[in-house]
């Protein structure tokens, strides 16, 4: 409940992109904006997402941008804007990984 207060607030207010701007799930389907994903497109984008997990390039891309924006945002900011843009970085990199966790746990056979 508290996190759809969040959501709220920050897509009324702050005008953020959340991962229902990029991608929902709405009654068993996969939606990229108002398209349907077609069984054969979701099957293509979780073998793209299998492909990365494997690939050295995502955990640089992911977990070291995030532990620089940790190192540099939290432990050796000197300035509100500098903490800001390393939450900015740090919601950038969970943005994406919503989007890959629906794609990568949606079953392939969509209902509807």
């Amino acid at each position: 409940m508290m996190q759809k207060i969040k959501n709220w607030f920050f897509g009324k207010f702050i005008n953020v992109v959340h991962t229902r701007d990029v991608i929902t799930d709405r009654k068993g389907v996969i939606y990229m904006g108002n398209d349907k994903i077609s069984d054969i497109e979701l099957s293509s984008l979780q073998s793209e997402i299998k492909a990365l997990d494997s690939m050295r390039i995502w955990s640089i891309l992911n977990e070291t941008v995030k532990q620089q924006a940790f190192d540099k945002g939290w432990l050796s900011s000197t300035t509100l804007e500098h903490l800001n843009t390393a939450k900015t970085m740090y919601y950038t990199l969970d943005l994406q990984k919503s989007i890959i966790d629906i794609i990568r746990n949606k079953d392939l056979t969509q209902k509807g």
